[in-house]
């Protein structure tokens, strides 16, 4: 289809318009024209007062009360039914449809909606007034003939005879004005709708109206060429609110309601009101709906603490990670009390984080002051004479005075000296991580600072300010229309359990966020204590009048709590019939059959209402209705006891001692552990040289190394045997460059000579055999080194250090590298054994091939030593890969639930991950010939574990080791030992303490091995006191721990400690027993230093 004749489309339908409008007719304001209500009847369309985006301003308009969280104006009915009382009557009912028509009824017809109707009003003589009520379910027969005895007080007035003359009344604005009274047809609410819509749907309208276009151009007929015009017409109609309103993209007007905006349903309903009336005057009748605001309040509620919850969800980490990083470089004044605490733990002092800031602000004055005091000392004969400068001096002495006087009040003289050298240096590490060297978290290199900055302190402040905001606008409704919602509740049976299960529907529609806040838990606790006629007033005397009796009576209610405490059910039942009439119980059983039904869910939500509405004076009223629903339904017994003479309450039975026992369990899991700071692992050194002997003892150091690991390791992962691989081939390689240099320079062999049988001899050159054999060892050595790095690089929990690729870049040169020294070396020697050259020839090429050779050799080997030395240590590699650095922050990226808890527990293991200490010492073996061996065993071990504190510690040992055998064997062990499972012996021998001062905050565990051990294994099972305080199950290292291997040989330290990889297999480890620790037993510290 061509644009040009999609435009001549458009413009013949434009102008067909234009000529429609210059049709005449009828001008209502004219003075001689027809009266618009002349007819006998006026057609009244049925609405209801609601919560809108915006108000209905118009003077007919007038609701009950005035809404804080939105403006007041109308909107369809929602599905019920409809009373009307018209003259003398009768009392007529209508079913208000799922399709919003209405379609009148008998009376005493079920409670069964249709799904269509059949007008949208009523047609009513207009010299007679008329009364309208609207409710959820039908009326029983005592309220309906209440209403036909006196329709005026419970009905809405319509004052039709008031339409008649002035064509409005209270109530009653005309249609006309629907633009300006409909909450969804209001023009810039209409706007919003439409940009929504279009928003979400904008792609597949075009589509359509394309097909549309391309239907028209293949059959031009009257009907598609409208159709198409139609359909245009209606997409640019939203394609021009979507321009005009390009924030309601992401949400859309009146998605807080409880009943769905739906403008075009609302635009069709207008149209079918205003077919019905035909020539008939029509008015819309505002009816109050205060149930209807009640479950928009709450579906509000319920999905601003939804948003709530996912806005947390997805910032979680921002927030933990964001908190983490400003302690490494903002001074805190609780952080300075809990260090200063921690280290004087032995002194009467305790320190407060307000002290804590006033020690910080001392500490800052000071620095000025002592800058000032140089100043002045420098100046002392030039500026000053010695007279004016001790008068300066006194003065800011003075004033140093007065600084730490406040400090002096809380810290003991003897320790103010000590305490100011502390808090400098505290300062000096927040200056240093800021922007300190490779020692040092590097913060500025690696954050970006100016986004985490603005979103703490402005977005994420800005966010829970609204969340509070709106809060507060709801509650302020609620407090206004909880007392309303007797309107719609005034004729409940009570004693009906088909009005029971609607309440019990109602509860949860308006009341299920009542409690999402304290504000809310003590509005309601206040309205259940009132005496409004509301029947949600009852929800927790499970919507019984005579259980709400009882409990106002002291006496009842405790014939209510002595018939709880009777150990058989039926003896319960008969004696609470006594004091509750037959409904009230048939109710309780009603819900104890339904545990798991509304007014359960409900109740449970309202729970922070109950606990506000407890007494001091002993059981609250309000607990009974739940209580005996539990006696009936869960067989849970009340009995009231004496504990050190308090009266106390207990639930007794099998499933309330289930209940308790898992609320212990519950709170120990629980209770908050205390955090202290960043301790980072010191940086490795390395060294090499370039001469054949010097790589020959490291790398057969390395190998030597990497073989004492796998004697110690029950097994090896991909990673480890690749390294071990790589080490030992490298050494190998070394050694034969040593024999090479042996036999050329100190024995000056230049050739090697293999004589065989038959007179048959070959020749080859020692240097080209020599560095062809190693190149090729080197080369598969280089590939082995290749795969580990491999291996570490896919198994990087988060950002990979782009150092580590350099080095993977580095060994990959390598490898090819010494593939051409193999290839050259081995060809050369081949063609000299074949005879094509002599000796001093393959000499020759050779050491112009190795020229070019060595120097890649050499630009390899020092880019993959500088590499090695600017690889980042573990904190500044997390600073660089976290959600706030500066290759991420920028993208403000939704981060996946899993991806968060991944990130969380990289940090968690940074901050809490245990530390391991051995000491060694030498044991002597007797031998089988008499004689004696002696090697190293390890008697103590040591294990540290930050943050931890005694009351919230939980921590999973496992250990195994070798005891060093009385006399060496010739088979089996020798002198290695029989693996034992050595938890509960070393355990039984622990001692537990502090961790000093200068090396930490937590606790420290040490204990010595009844005879040393040539090795063992440990598995540790921390879990971390930061998500003991946020009630998860975070343990360092994963659900499996952390494992180590021990060994008695360290090379720089006392003793070997091998943290384990994942893939390192642990079978005998994995046989030993665990050993659950806490603070009850072996985490009590027994020092106080």
């Amino acid at each position: 289809m061509t644009t040009d004749a999609q435009d001549q489309a458009l413009n013949l339908a434009a102008a067909n318009k234009a000529a429609q409008r210059n049709f005449s007719r009828e001008e209502l304001t004219s003075p001689v024209a027809a009266c618009p209500a002349r007819q006998a009847e006026v057609f009244i369309v049925p609405t209801r007062y609601a919560l809108g985006e915006q108000p209905a301003e118009h003077a007919c308009v007038q609701p009950g009360t005035t809404s804080q969280s939105h403006p007041m104006a109308l909107r369809r009915l929602r599905p019920g039914f409809l009373y009307l009382w018209h003259h003398e009557g009768p009392l007529r009912r209508y079913a208000v449809a799922s399709d919003g028509l209405l379609l009148e009824q008998a009376l005493d017809d079920d409670d069964t909606l249709p799904m269509n109707g059949q007008s949208v009003g009523i047609a009513l003589d207009k010299r007679h007034d008329a009364w309208l009520l609207y409710s959820e379910i039908p009326l029983p027969t005592g309220a309906r003939q209440h209403l036909a005895e006196n329709p005026g007080e419970r009905m809405r007035h319509i004052a039709l005879t008031q339409v008649a003359h002035s064509l409005e009344a209270p109530h009653c604005p005309t249609l006309d004005n629907a633009d300006r009274v409909l909450a969804e047809l209001m023009p810039e609410v209409r706007e919003k709708a439409l940009a929504h819509e279009h928003a979400r749907n904008g792609g597949a309208h075009r589509e359509g109206v394309d097909a549309l276009g391309r239907r028209m151009m293949e059959a031009p007929s009257a009907e598609n060429v409208q159709a198409y015009v139609d359909a245009r017409t209606w997409l640019a109609e939203r394609e021009r609110a979507a321009a005009r309103h390009p924030e309601a993209a992401q949400q859309g007007p009146g998605e807080w309601s409880a009943v769905a905006w739906d403008v075009p349903a609302s635009d069709a309903w207008l149209t079918r009101a205003r077919s019905d009336a035909g020539a008939l005057h029509a008015v819309f009748a505002a009816l109050d709906d205060d149930l209807g605001v009640l479950r928009d309040l709450n579906h509000e509620q319920e999905r601003l603490e939804a948003g709530h919850e996912h806005w947390i969800a997805d910032n979680n980490l921002r927030q933990s990670v964001g908190g983490f990083i400003r302690s490494l470089i903002r001074e805190d004044g609780g952080e300075v009390a809990n260090l200063l605490n921690y280290r004087y733990r032995d002194r009467d002092i305790q320190i407060t984080p307000d002290q804590g800031e006033t020690i910080l602000a001392s500490q800052h004055r000071l620095e000025a002051l002592f800058r000032e005091e140089s100043r002045i000392n420098q100046e002392r004969g030039r500026r000053y004479n010695h007279a004016q400068a001790d008068a300066e001096l006194a003065g800011v002495h003075a004033e140093v005075a007065a600084t730490t006087a406040p400090v002096r009040g809380f810290i003991p003289p003897d320790l103010h000296g000590e305490v100011e050298y502390v808090v400098r240096e505290y300062r000096k590490e927040k200056v240093a991580n800021l922007a300190g060297g490779r020692a040092h978290a590097q913060v500025t290199e690696h954050i970006d600072l100016e986004r985490l900055d603005a979103w703490l302190d402005q977005e994420a402040p800005a966010h829970y300010r609204q969340v509070e905001e709106r809060h507060q606008a709801l509650y302020a409704d609620r407090g206004q229309f909880l007392p309303r919602h007797a309107s719609g509740t005034w004729f409940v049976d009570y004693a009906d359990p088909a009005h029971q299960r609607w309440l019990d529907e109602l509860a949860d529609a308006c009341l299920s966020a009542q409690c999402s806040r304290q504000q809310g838990a003590e509005q309601f606790a206040g309205y259940v204590r009132s005496d409004d006629p509301g029947s949600l007033r009852l929800v927790f005397h499970a919507w019984s009048p005579s259980l709400e009796a009882a409990v106002n009576s002291t006496n009842r209610l405790n014939e209510l709590a002595a018939a709880l405490s009777l150990d058989n059910l039926a003896d319960t039942r008969t004696a609470l019939g006594k004091t509750l009439d037959e409904a009230a119980l048939r109710a309780l059983e009603r819900l104890a059959d339904d545990v798991e039904g509304y007014w359960a869910g409900t109740v449970s939500r309202l729970g922070a209402a109950l606990l506000a509405g407890k007494t001091q004076a002993g059981l609250a009223g309000q607990w009974m209705g739940l209580l005996l629903v539990a006696r009936f339904g869960q067989d849970s017994r009340l009995v009231r006891g004496l504990e050190n003479g308090v009266e106390v309450w207990r639930l007794l039975g099998e499933k309330a001692d289930a209940l308790q026992q898992w609320t212990r369990n519950t709170a120990q899991a629980i209770r908050s552990g205390n955090a202290a700071g960043v301790m980072q692992s010191p940086a490795v050194k390395n060294s090499g040289g370039l001469l054949p002997l010097a790589a020959l003892l490291l790398n057969a150091l390395n190998a030597s190394n990497y073989a004492s690991q796998a004697g110690l390791l029950e097994g090896e992962g991909a990673q480890r045997r690749a390294e071990h691989l790589s080490a030992t081939l490298f050494a190998a390689a070394a050694l034969t460059a040593v024999v090479q240099n042996w036999m050329i320079i100190g024995r000056g062999m230049q050739e090697l000579t293999a004589t065989l049988p038959f007179s048959r001899s070959f020749t080859a050159p020692t240097l080209t055999l020599f560095g062809g054999v190693v190149g090729g060892i080197s080369a598969v050595a280089a590939r082995n080194e290749l795969d580990s790095l491999k291996l570490q690089i896919e198994n990087a929990q988060s950002r990979i250090d782009p150092w580590l690729e350099t080095r993977r870049l580095a060994v990959t040169g390598q490898m090819a590298v010494y593939g051409a020294q193999s290839l050259l070396g081995l060809g050369l020697t081949g063609m000299r054994l074949a005879n094509r050259i002599d000796t001093p020839t393959a000499i020759r090429r050779f050491r112009l091939g190795m020229g070019p050779l060595n120097l890649l050799l050499l630009g390899l080997g020092g880019l993959y030593l500088y590499a090695w030395s600017r690889q980042a240590t573990p904190l500044q590699n997390y600073l660089a890969g976290c959600c706030w650095s500066r290759g991420r922050a920028y993208k403000r990226e939704s981060l996946a639930a899993q991806q968060q808890v991944a990130e969380f527990e990289q940090l968690l293991a940074l901050l809490y991950k245990p530390r391991l200490g051995l000491r060694t010492e030498s044991v002597r073996i007797a031998g089988t010939a008499g004689d004696t061996v002696t090697q190293d065993g390890i008697a103590a071990l040591t294990l540290d574990l930050p943050g931890a504190d005694p009351d919230s510690v939980q921590v999973e040992l496992a250990l195994i080791g070798n005891p060093t055998p009385a006399s060496a064997r010739i088979f089996g062990e020798g002198t290695r030992g029989t693996p034992t499972d050595l938890g509960a012996t070393w355990l039984g021998g622990s001692r537990c303490t502090w961790i000093p001062t200068g090396e930490g905050q937590g606790l420290r565990l040490s204990g010595a091995f009844a005879r040393p051990l040539t090795c063992a294994s440990l598995r540790l099972r921390y879990h971390s006191p930061v998500a003991l305080l946020a009630g998860l199950e975070n343990v360092i290292g994963g659900p499996r721990g952390l494992a180590y291997t021990l060994g008695p040989s360290g090379l720089l330290t006392d003793g070997e400690v091998i943290e384990l990889r994942a893939d390192d297999p642990t079978p005998e480890l994995d046989r030993a027993t665990a050993q659950r620790l806490d603070g009850t037993e072996h985490l009590q510290p027994k020092d106080s230093v």
